[in-house]
């Protein structure tokens, strides 16, 4: 059989990262080699949702193997590009699924093995379609494969929905089943596109603009939101933020999340300084200097040279801010200079899973607790710099209590002088949790350095 050439960079895009491969830039890379864009969308179809479902395939062929299940992940990531054919890509007939990705498994080297992946698909497909046959996809067909996890919430919920188990269990306890199932099914779909429309920007023309050729829909979520589906190229994207120079890429979720913080920035001491501390890519540094009062002035700092330049990109895109270089934890500022610190600090980033489909198989527990113990020493700095009666805007796209609630709530206790900062329904912290959120999950607090405080 001749070997589908797609299918054999898939498979090579898998094993790379699985190894530890930066994923958006190994599939860009094996994109660019594509000249068909129908086989582009393709690779990066199988390939993305390979590694999305992967925990769900990995107990399917668990229970099809008739040996140990494989650990090699050449052997896996064949088997799970084979599965995700089969039961996620309805153009994609089972007897191709199966003899593609046999084919491939001998071009790679894995003639021996080549064998045992066949086995493994073919049991599937005769449990699927006992009476011969193609079946259609769709996950209806294979849910009574995981009755054995029954009576294991835990283990159901991570093989199911493709989650770590160790974060499935920390939702679960924090959360309750079914905000956590719906969590996680919320994780697995479609990334929509959206906008926000800065001050000086015409939301109406720039609908028209997204709309122009009758090929997507554009939502408008919030005033100053708008939703894409689906979601355009990267050439599309870059084309309409040329034309339209007070629009960003910004999630729904950031966006209401930026309006909150603002919010809580009335009756600000003196100086005119807003610091952003960790400001690239810089969409949230635009918005929120967009909202500030008049005489108020954001400084964007960042201390790493490559999202610098991505920092610089936005703000002269959008229209120019003071930037500093600059770490966090040795800020280039004198204490007590700012009337408003924004952090929204380095996480671990579960808020955001369904955008980095690699991420949840890299996430583990000692990472969560390391960026807390970061985001704690980030923001004690971050109320060092605040004048008295200044702000503190603490951020993070993580829905992990350890990075959020235990880092407010140990300031609280070990900084004298703080005061939370309540809005009118009286919270002072926050949680977006999808599917609710009209985004991403993400977490903000507001606190207050009291005016009697002395440094």
């Amino acid at each position: 059989m001749k070997i589908d050439p797609v299918r054999r960079l898939a498979w090579s895009v898998l094993v790379t990262v699985s190894e530890g491969g930066d994923l958006d830039a190994e599939l860009e890379a094996a994109q660019a080699s594509l000249v068909v864009p129908r086989d582009r969308a393709f690779l990066a179809s199988l390939v993305r949702g390979t590694i999305q479902w992967q925990a769900r395939y990995d107990h399917l062929i668990g229970l099809f193997s008739r040996r140990e299940s494989p650990h090699d992940p050449r052997v896996l990531n064949l088997l799970r590009m084979g599965l995700h054919q089969m039961l996620a890509m309805d153009g994609v007939p089972d007897f191709a699924a199966i003899d593609q990705t046999v084919a491939v498994a001998r071009a790679v080297g894995e003639t021996r093995r080549s064998g045992f992946v066949n086995g493994v698909l073919r049991n599937l497909q005769r449990r699927l379609t006992p009476q011969g046959g193609d079946a259609p996809g769709g996950p209806d067909r294979i849910e009574e494969m995981f009755s054995s996890l029954a009576s294991d919430p835990a283990g159901w919920v991570s093989a199911w929905y493709s989650h770590p188990r160790w974060l499935v269990e920390d939702w679960l306890r924090r959360f309750g089943r079914a905000a956590t199932e719906d969590l996680c099914a919320f994780n697995n779909r479609p990334v929509p596109l959206d906008f926000c429309v800065l001050p000086g920007e015409d939301p109406e023309t720039v609908t028209a603009s997204l709309a122009v050729d009758g090929s997507r829909e554009v939502e408008q979520v919030a005033a100053g939101t708008l939703r894409v589906s689906p979601r355009p190229g990267r050439g599309t994207i870059r084309q309409l933020l040329d034309e339209h120079p007070r629009l960003i890429v910004q999630d729904a979720t950031v966006q209401d999340a930026t309006r909150w913080l603002a919010s809580g920035l009335d009756d600000l001491p003196d100086s005119p300084w807003v610091l952003d501390m960790c400001a690239a890519p810089g969409g949230k540094s635009v918005h929120l200097a967009a909202l500030l009062a008049p005489g108020r002035n954001l400084l964007a700092m960042e201390p790493d040279d490559r999202r610098m330049q991505l920092l610089r990109g936005t703000v002269t895109r959008v229209g120019p801010l003071p930037l500093v270089r600059g770490d966090g934890l040795r800020p280039p500022l004198a204490p007590g200079s700012c009337a408003a610190v924004l952090l929204d600090g380095p996480c671990s980033g579960t808020g955001v899973l369904r955008r980095h489909p690699e991420a949840r198989w890299r996430l583990q527990p000692a990472l969560v607790r390391t960026k807390a113990r970061l985001l704690g020493d980030l923001a004690r700095r971050a109320v060092e710099l605040l004048a008295p009666g200044g702000v503190l805007l603490y951020a993070t796209c993580s829905l992990q209590e350890e990075e959020n609630q235990a880092v407010v709530d140990g300031l609280l206790r070990v900084v004298p002088g703080l005061e939370t900062v309540a809005d009118e329904d009286g919270a002072w912290q926050k949680v977006w949790l999808p599917p609710e959120a009209p985004g991403d999950g993400f977490f903000a607090a507001r606190l207050r350095r009291k005016r009697e405080t002395h440094a």
